[in-house]
């Protein structure tokens, strides 16, 4: 999936498995402003439509993804979407497993896998999984990203902060990746790098509520 779409693409994945529909939705149609091509996309936002219950906006937008073509494998990747939005994380695992069989080499639905491994409890394929997303794709930044979030909430806390600064080395615009790099440092009491990390959130985006927290909280460590 090509840049810079991909951050919008994640923010909304993380959405769906957090259940925060209309965040997604804003997130997925970010993404479709960016790449309004991407078969991924329409095939995420037709799912997160459908969850929303706008049928007719969801029929709408499969009528997209076959305009723009749909493989097999893409079929069980918007499946696992769907199951992922309704909260059915062992059919997810399942349908990127049958994807994967057919397609082994696509770096992007290793990363989609990875994350509902996580999320479904199997901590240890999940971090099996967001190695070989990078492996296949060493210079994509939401691999990297995937496989940091991944490392984190294994608590392989120095491992996370190698795949965020690889991340962050390929694509420094990645906010994510800035914030949850900002958590593992303040989590490791490294506090002026995780306030460097937070600043940079926020000078993106300085609405976001979450940063702002977070460099309140640091700057009141640091004080202490």
């Amino acid at each position: 999936m090509a840049e810079p779409k991909i951050e919008f693409y994640n923010a909304a994945i993380d959405a769906v498995q957090s259940g925060q529909l209309p965040e997604a939705l804003k997130a997925i149609e970010a993404s479709l402003i960016e790449g309004p091509n991407d078969v991924q996309s329409w095939q995420l936002y037709a799912v997160i439509l459908n969850a929303l219950g706008e049928t007719e906006k969801a029929g709408n937008a499969m009528a997209k993804v076959k305009e723009l073509g749909l493989s097999e494998a893409d079929e069980l990747v918007m499946k696992a979407a769907d199951a992922i939005g309704q909260g059915k994380t062992d059919l997810a695992i399942t349908h990127y497993e049958d994807a994967l069989e057919l397609e082994p080499e696509r770096a992007e639905v290793y990363v989609s896998y990875a994350l509902v491994l996580m999320q479904g409890g199997y901590a240890k394929d999940a971090v099996e999984a967001s190695a070989k997303a990078v492996e296949l794709s060493p210079q994509d930044a939401s691999a990297w990203y995937a496989r940091g979030r991944i490392l984190r909430l294994s608590n392989k806390k120095e491992e996370a902060l190698e795949a965020y600064d690889k991340a962050l080395a390929l694509e420094p615009g990645l906010i994510l990746a800035s914030y949850e790099c900002g958590m593992v440092l303040a989590e490791t009491g490294q506090l002026q790098e995780a306030l460097d990390c937070f600043e940079k959130v926020l000078k993106d985006h300085p609405e976001d509520a979450a940063a702002a927290e977070a460099k309140a909280n640091i700057l009141k460590a640091m004080e202490e």
